[in-house]
């Protein structure tokens, strides 16, 4: 065998590795203040999704999973923040890539607040982008398109605080504002 096809050899033999390397690679960690990332994934009827934080005064991205009895609770009682705040709060939900069928029958019995889009991420590439790593996280954007709070978890109390946070982000004069504090449970 030649050099050139030993070479050759070996990089069919390592390709599957390198990709299965890429596929597990650690999510990044994204700050309280720091500009959102891509979220690249596709909307429940097939489109590719287009995030336009301009939209609204201020959005909640929440990475969940239907199975995940947390993301119930805090589905519901993010309904009943943004019946609080009104339109002025928009939502995006993205799935952890699970059957978009199981998805639909999920967000039908699960109204997304607001009428807000769902986003399924097939390859796992927004929650590596976003550094999600356990359902629900909830990112709180202005409409600058930089986070303001980061939520991980949802549970007793979780709805009081979130409520604060929003109303924090929606305060005259708070978007393009640095954040205060820690901003999350980071």
């Amino acid at each position: 065998m030649t050099g050139a096809a030993r070479m050759f050899a070996a990089a069919l033999l390592i390709a599957p590795v390198a990709r299965a390397a890429v596929a597990a690679a650690p999510a990044a960690v994204l700050a309280v203040g720091a500009p959102v990332p891509a979220l690249e994934g596709a909307t429940l009827d097939g489109r590719p999704f287009a995030a336009r934080w301009s939209e609204g005064e201020a959005t909640v991205v929440m990475f969940f999973a239907t199975y995940c009895r947390p993301c119930h609770r805090a589905l519901r009682e993010l309904d009943a923040i943004r019946r609080t705040t009104g339109p002025r709060l928009r939502f995006v939900l993205v799935d952890a890539g699970e059957d978009p069928a199981a998805v639909r029958k999920f967000v039908a019995e699960n109204p997304v607040p607001g009428q807000g889009a769902v986003v399924i991420d097939a390859s796992g590439s927004d929650r590596r982008r976003w550094g999600c790593e356990i359902e629900p996280t909830l990112f709180l954007v202005d409409r600058a398109g930089r986070v303001r709070y980061i939520n991980h978890g949802w549970g007793d109390g979780s709805e009081a605080k979130y409520l604060r946070r929003v109303r924090n982000v929606l305060a005259p004069g708070a978007v393009g504002q640095p954040p205060a504090g820690r901003g999350g449970d980071q």
